[in-house]
């Protein structure tokens, strides 16, 4: 009976959901609630609108209540960010670090006091005789409705349709502005948000609706010093997941999961997950039962639920979805590579076969992807194959051909996901490290290996790399968090890392690569068990410290633990490389994720290379240059793991540990090369000469392509007729002239050996710039 009266009331709040879609989606210029404009400003945090003269026409309403203005007329808007980094991108993006200047036209949507603060400034009343107004109306609605409005997938702005739904004003604000030189922009206020301002322009990118320019918190928690990582600015508390899913012999998956929801904002009855477009809803009830209105559009992610009654602070709602369908595909990796029918037929080759998981994320329901908690799974899989998973396994059983196992999450996460299929398994059981299974379909690599040469035994070499990193990382940065470790072989080109579990890519599971990619990769993802599992990014623009700190693992790993400098130094080199090509375009590496929603913006270079190479400079500067020791370096990096152990943490937080470890402010540093994109080029040059008491070194660095305020601490080596030494030198400005006094006449000198900074480096006569 359940499932027939769960489908009735998702019928009839998917009415009620296209009601308030379409008015939104419909919204137009009233011509009975028209009013002059003279002199009327708006302000929102760093963002004023002032509108001199003109009229302002309210919009339609939506679910009885009016939630948008449009202006036309002459006036003026101010935008001016107040980090430096968010100044830096406005200009790389648009061409100025601030927005001030005219325009022609204003829209704006809200749920907040708007409607009130307009009420007291203008009288609205039927627009007078001629449309021409009215039709220049029109087109900025449209415009502005581009940015929030997403048609194919029947969806809106998640903030906005909230407050719509659920009858209350949470305080969000959006203003499109027809500016009258550059391009049109969108400025957004939305509290939901742990950076609650932002501002956008329409996207470049195929299929981009838009493109995020700046973003930033609001001034009062900025002037305040209120840490991103102590925020908790969604309606709703995700408290408790409690998943019980089943995988048949075919790979078809189904799973009922229960959600444990707390209110943190008055009256929230309607609340947005997201669920793989693939999987199937069969119903949404309460968990004694009581089916639940919901609404979700066929292939789409989003999913509306509404709760029995509205959800105040403090108030529990639990939730249980019932939904099935492809989650897991079937298929091979070699077509992925475009092996072609042909070419198989004549080498006789069966394609190899795997099964993969399609969406690692959304594969239960999502009401937040900030949010921690807890969870308790159940897996019912055939028997006849291996399954891996996060957590404690708490109990397995066996009936028939169903394997029945239970898991616990040691720690609450946001990290879960699974991997099953058949594979063969290797145990490694070390006393430096907790166990550390390694899953590896065989079957699959004896069928490529007739295609593409590769090593055999790939699961002792990839699990050599992941227990020599598991205990090289448990020895440089702390104890692991968690008590066993899957390494497990997935078809696909990327790796992923979750709480005691990493997906690791076939490809280095052939043993083909020669210059350390492999083993830097594989490390790479262990080093994610300390930096984006263990300490977690506290935003978005903070990811660096998960990939960036992992990619410099991962190198870190290849000299230390596998003993070769030379790949350690051809990585850096590589990546020095890259960044110098693309520095001016690029992003700056503290606008995080939002870098690759542009096609300049270089994300993985940037976060992942870049990353690595603040880290190396780190290294540097706290290494001891006359024994060569780097406890410093060390100490720093182990203290910081262990201060946000199991915690979020900033750049910021980072910031302070370095200060600690260096003994002294480090906002240049991170000003120059987290926050900006400069990359210096020195020309060296020097001289000796004799004098009473010795010789004196005569040293000149011309720094160019940055600007004249960078600042570095480069390190000389001088050698010597009977060993050598490193001495620093502070580079600054255009030109830096230093002396060096030595017993005896050097060999030679040489500016920045170790590639100890993130730059090129020339050499010239002493005599070419006297």
């Amino acid at each position: 009976m359940h499932p027939v009266v769960g489908l009735v009331l998702a019928l009839t709040t998917q009415t009620a959901y296209d009601t308030v879609y379409e008015q939104v989606k419909g919204l137009t210029p009233q011509l009975d609630a028209v009013a002059p404009i003279t002199g009327l400003v708006l302000r929102r945090d760093v963002m004023e609108l002032r509108l001199d003269s003109g009229s302002a026409y309210l919009l339609t309403p939506v679910a009885g209540r009016i939630m948008g203005v449009v202006f036309t007329g002459r006036g003026s808007m101010s935008f001016v960010p107040p980090l430096t980094v968010e100044q830096f991108n406005l200009q790389r993006v648009m061409g100025d670090s601030t927005i001030n200047g005219p325009i022609t036209a204003a829209v704006v949507l809200f749920a907040d006091s708007t409607q009130a603060e307009l009420a007291r400034s203008l009288t609205f009343g039927r627009a007078p005789p001629g449309p021409a107004d009215s039709r220049s109306a029109v087109g900025p609605v449209g415009a502005a409705l581009d940015y929030l409005v997403d048609g194919s997938s029947h969806s809106a702005n998640e903030t906005l349709m909230t407050a719509l739904l659920n009858n209350t004003s949470n305080g969000y604000f959006a203003a499109y502005v027809k500016r009258s030189r550059g391009e049109s922009v969108m400025f957004e206020y939305d509290p939901t948000r742990a950076e609650e301002v932002a501002l956008y322009r329409r996207g470049k990118l195929p299929g981009q609706r838009t493109e995020t320019v700046c973003q930033f918190q609001r001034a009062e928690e900025l002037v305040n010093n209120v840490s991103v990582a102590s925020e908790q600015p969604e309606p709703l508390t995700v408290d408790a997941h409690d998943i019980d899913a089943s995988i048949d012999g075919n790979y078809n998956f189904s799973a009922r999961v229960t959600e444990r929801l707390i209110g943190r904002q008055d009256r929230q009855q309607w609340a947005d997950f997201a669920l793989y477009s693939e999987l199937k809803v069969d119903s949404v009830t309460t968990d004694n039962g009581t089916p639940l209105s919901f609404y979700r559009r066929d292939r789409q992610s989003e999913l509306w639920v509404r709760f029995p009654r509205p959800v105040a602070p403090g108030d529990t709602v639990n939730v249980r979805f019932v939904y099935h369908g492809g989650l897991i595909g079937f298929g091979s990796a070699l077509e992925n590579l475009g092996i072609a029918e042909a070419v198989q037929r004549s080498l006789g080759t069966v394609l190899d076969s795997w099964a993969y998981i399609k969406s690692t994320s959304t594969w239960y329901p999502r009401y937040s992807f900030s949010q921690i908690a807890p969870f308790a799974m159940t897996f019912h899989t055939p028997k006849s194959m291996k399954f891996a998973t996060i957590g404690r396994l708490v109990d397995s059983s066996t009936t028939g051909n169903v394997k029945t196992t239970r898991w616990a999450s040691e720690l609450p996460t946001r990290h879960v996901s699974f991997n099953i299929g058949k594979f063969d398994e290797l145990d490694i059981r070390d006393s430096r490290i907790p166990p550390v299974t390694v899953q590896v379909n065989t079957e699959a690599h004896q069928s490529i290996s007739r295609v593409i040469p590769s090593a055999r035994n790939p699961e002792e070499f990839v699990g050599g790399d992941v227990a020599r990193s598991l205990a090289f990382f448990s020895m440089m940065y702390g104890a692991p968090l968690f008590k066993h470790y899957f390494a497990t072989e997935i078809p696909y080109f990327h790796g992923q890392a979750f709480p005691g579990m990493i997906h690791l890519s076939w490809i280095t599971f052939l043993g083909i690569s020669s210059d350390g990619e492999d083993e830097i990769f594989r490390a790479h993802e262990m080093a994610h068990q300390w930096w984006g599992i263990g300490v977690e990014p506290a935003g978005y623009r903070d990811v660096w410290l998960s990939e960036g700190f992992a990619e410099f693992s991962g190198m870190w790993y290849m000299q230390m633990a596998r003993n070769s400098n030379e790949k350690y130094m051809k990585a850096l080199r590589r990546a020095r490389e890259n960044i110098r090509r693309e520095r001016t375009k690029a992003a700056p590496l503290g606008v995080g994720t939002r870098a690759a929603e542009s096609w300049r913006g270089d994300y993985e270079l940037i976060t992942y290379e870049k990353g690595a190479w603040v880290l190396h400079m780190l290294r540097n500067m706290l290494l001891d240059v006359s024994t060569m020791n780097e406890e410093r370096f060390q100490t720093m990096m182990s203290t910081f793991y262990e201060t946000y152990r199991g915690k979020r943490a900033t750049t910021v937080d980072f910031q302070r540990t370095v200060e600690k470890a260096v003994g002294r402010p480090m906002d240049w540093f991170f000003d120059e090369w987290v926050y900006g994109t400069a990359v210096p080029t020195y020309t060296f040059s020097y001289t000796v000469l004799p004098d009473s008491a010795g010789f004196v070194a005569h040293l000149r660095v011309r720094q160019s392509d940055v600007p004249e305020t960078f600042k570095m601490y480069v390190p000389v080596l001088i050698t010597l007729p009977e060993g050598e030494g490193i001495v620093r030198i502070l580079v600054k400005g255009p030109t830096t002239d230093a002396t060096i006094r030595l017993p005896v006449m050097p060999k030679s000198l040489q500016l920045n050996p170790l590639e100890s900074v993130l730059a090129d480096v020339k050499t010239e006569s002493w005599t070419e710039h006297q």
